[in-house]
């Protein structure tokens, strides 16, 4: 039961706070100005740059390695980080800071519903998140906080969001170790210590930027989504 009600209690959360995107035109958004379609929000009180304008180099090849979708069949990350650009994060579902997990998903809820506006990006730009918690984190768990997306009458028309587990902690470490995701497990009440990040992957499995917890803004991460995007037509 406690675990059912942090459960529908991130739902709840995603799903009450406002959208931070102007619904204001009823045109489709189109590729250009992705960022631009979002609110500023109390904590991100500044500009982001303009897409296009910076570079964003390699940092890293992102990590490999097998992973549990939905249905229960293993994934080889790679692969499906493979051909598109990624939102690649990490939560767990029963995480009770929220300027944690609540706050990472709630952004990526934010910009999978905007998503719809976007016709046709989808076939460029998926999100990719992954529990650091396998022993809780179960298919089955996985499964129930993804019910409402699952049964979205217009998912096929938004970006696919993969939420992904593994078969425990052997098959997760060297994920997180090849992200530089830190984990601290030795917490008493049961909840894991962590940072807060997000990652950008392109479409060949290099991250190109890295994104800390006064950086989880949906203007700035579609900003860079744009710009890889505009990097991709000029090369």
């Amino acid at each position: 039961m406690k675990r059912a009600a942090l459960v529908l209690t991130i739902i709840a959360t995603m799903a009450a706070i406002p959208f931070a995107v102007s619904r204001e035109a009823e045109a489709p958004i189109t590729a250009s100005g992705l960022s631009k379609h979002f609110e500023v929000g109390d904590d991100f009180q500044y500009e982001p740059p303009e897409p296009g304008t910076y570079d964003l180099v390699a940092v890293k090849s992102a990590p490999t390695g097998q992973v549990l979708d939905t249905s229960g069949a293993q994934r080889d990350l790679g692969t499906l980080l493979n051909g598109k650009i990624s939102l690649v994060s990490f939560v767990y579902l029963t995480c009770g800071d929220i300027n944690g997990c609540p706050l990472a998903m709630s952004t990526l809820f934010d910009i999978y519903e905007t998503s719809l506006m976007i016709p046709g990006l989808g076939e460029d730009v998926q999100l990719v998140t992954i529990s650091f918690d396998p022993e809780r984190d179960t298919v089955d768990a996985i499964n129930s906080f993804m019910l409402p997306f699952a049964s979205d009458a217009e998912k096929d028309q938004k970006f696919d969001w993969h939420v992904l587990t593994t078969e425990g902690q052997k098959k997760l470490a060297p994920i997180l170790e090849g992200f530089g995701q830190v984990v601290d497990r030795g917490s008493p009440d049961g909840q894991i210590n962590h940072l807060l990040r997000m990652y950008l992957v392109d479409r060949d499995g290099a991250i190109r930027n890295i994104y800390g917890l006064g950086q989880i803004d949906p203007r700035l991460l579609m900003g860079d989504v744009e710009t890889l995007l505009l990097s991709e037509q000029s090369s």
